[in-house]
């Protein structure tokens, strides 16, 4: 089984890994000049909103986990909140049963910017605003468009097409921006001018949300001034389990954190480690614990703010055996009615200073390009992370006003018992993301990978019931999975992305890797 190519970067001082050349470079510059990982990873991630706008944007949504050396760790949820006047009643009357990708109902309040802001003035060194001054040089001035970014837009050209302002800034002549071609977003430049010059509340309570407002409501949008005045971040504790000689950490819910420490956990008790990397046992192992933990994920995860989560009891040793006494070497789980949208976009990046700070964040506009729809005046394009919610009347994560929708966006973060850093981790790809963190975690602590062989190591996917192999998968491997029972297929396209970088404390080195799938990398200095 061939992995995909990219090496290890190594340094003794400081890194950054991200899915984007020129975010990797920006984050490199800002903790050269004095700043710390938060500083590099928040001009990173307004960067890539630049860069990479089919994953990411000041019109999308941040989780993020920020651990400082001598500190615990700390969750940022910059998950945004669905207009007041959405709620079930509406929807039912307008024979409304699925919020659709590319209608105004599908975007909820974008959190990112919020979210930026609050884990900067928690933690920052550099001021604030000198984070924007590259990001509005790229967006005035230009920059050239990467491979897996024009792949991306080539695959969404009939959705860019399809809303007149999006149409005018997101193709070039009618046509997808290609590989290396220099491409600018003026209003985006005088929006992100205008942020750094009045702050984020020009955002969220000034001219760029007056504009947001009016140009979802002339399409039909439920969105108010107040909805955007109200929305904040969640600051609280990470949620984790202990596994090996460590605890993994993960943002609490909405967000799917939990289902991977639940996969780790019977994964561990399965001693998956016994197995070989590339098994056909390996594969359908991972398949089984991710049919039973998703079923759990969708019956039971949403805003906490509107229903009661047991966490307790989903990660306890009672739930662990239940499912543990489900799974077979021998036979295939079924899995009967779990329908499950796909969420293919996000970018993930991770940040490492000198003082061994550490930043796992994750940002993402949904479906890739969002919903499609741009902002009026400001150039801002839309999440569609609302089409997360259910129109289902006693389902966990049916539509209200100001709740937010179940997520899949999650950072990783795994600590030595000194509470120290050994790895900050994760994985893009929408729904892939839970099984994608626990690939590379069992990567690397079972199979001794370094941070790239394990990001780079081929993937499969067990969503709706098919197991969706990545080519670099043998045959074999393949009919022994159809032996066993499972409904199999080859697919071209790549299971999400992902980045780590490893704390080796003993060696005092840092040790990063970068997908392969995308285009960034991972340097240090």
């Amino acid at each position: 089984m061939k992995s995909k190519k990219n090496s290890d970067s190594i340094s003794a001082n400081a890194m950054a890994a991200t899915s984007h050349p020129l975010a990797t470079e920006e984050a490199l510059n800002v903790l050269k000049k004095g700043g710390n990982a938060v500083d590099a990873a928040i001009a990173a991630s307004i960067c890539l909103s630049v860069v990479e706008p089919n994953s990411t944007g000041i019109g999308g949504d941040c989780f993020a986990i920020v651990k400082m050396e001598n500190k615990d760790p700390i969750s940022y949820n910059g998950s945004g909140i669905a207009p007041k006047k959405a709620n079930f009643e509406f929807f039912e009357s307008k024979n409304i049963d699925k919020i659709e990708l590319t209608t105004p109902h599908s975007v909820t309040i974008p959190g990112a910017l919020d979210a930026w802001k609050t884990i900067h003035d928690e933690h920052g060194k550099l001021d604030f605003e000198e984070l924007f001054l590259n990001s509005i040089n790229y967006a005035e001035n230009g920059y050239k468009v990467t491979k897996k970014v024009s792949e991306a837009w080539e695959k969404s050209f009939k959705k860019l097409n399809s809303h007149k302002i999006t149409k005018n800034l997101y193709l070039k002549h009618g046509k997808v921006y290609k590989n290396n071609e220099l491409r600018k977003n003026i209003p985006l430049a005088n929006t992100l001018k205008l942020i750094k010059k009045n702050g984020i509340k020009e955002f969220y309570q000034g001219s760029i949300a007056e504009d947001m407002v009016e140009s979802l409501n002339e399409i039909g949008g439920l969105h108010s001034f107040e909805d955007f005045s109200i929305q904040k971040t969640l600051r609280s504790k990470t949620i984790s389990s202990n596994l090996k000689d460590m605890t993994v950490h993960q943002c609490p819910p909405n967000g799917p954190g939990v289902t991977v420490l639940l996969m780790l956990k019977l994964l561990e008790k399965l001693k998956i480690n016994k197995f070989n990397p590339d098994s056909v046992e390996r594969f359908h192992l991972e398949a089984e614990v991710t049919k039973l933990c998703y079923k759990i994920r969708e019956e039971n995860i949403a805003d906490p703010n509107y229903i009661s989560i047991d966490l307790e009891k989903i990660l306890s040793e009672q739930n662990i055996q239940e499912l543990f006494d489900n799974i077979s070497l021998n036979k295939c789980y079924k899995i009967n009615d779990l329908k499950i949208p796909n969420h293919p976009e996000t970018v993930y990046l991770t940040v490492v200073d000198k003082d061994l700070n550490s930043v796992s964040i994750i940002n993402s506009i949904c479906y890739s390009f969002g919903s499609g729809i741009t902002s009026n005046k400001s150039g801002i394009l839309f999440h569609n992370r609302g089409t997360n919610f259910r129109v289902e009347r006693n389902h966990p994560n049916c539509i209200e006003g100001g709740k937010r929708p179940l997520h899949t966006i999650i950072p990783g973060l795994a600590l030595n018992n000194d509470n120290k850093t050994v790895l900050s981790f994760g994985v893009m790809g929408g729904q892939y993301q839970p099984v994608g963190q626990v690939h590379v975690f069992n990567n690397i602590f079972d199979f001794n990978m370094t941070p790239q062989e394990a990001i780079s190591y081929p993937r499969a996917f067990h969503f709706n019931n098919i197991y969706k192999l990545e080519r670099e998968i043998s045959e074999d491997i393949k009919s022994k999975l159809e032996t066993i029972g499972h409904k199999v297929e080859f697919t071209n396209d790549p299971h999400g992305g992902g980045q780590a970088i490893q704390i080796d404390r003993k060696k005092g080195k840092l040790i990063g890797g970068s997908d392969p799938r995308k285009d960034g990398y991972a340097s240090g200095y």
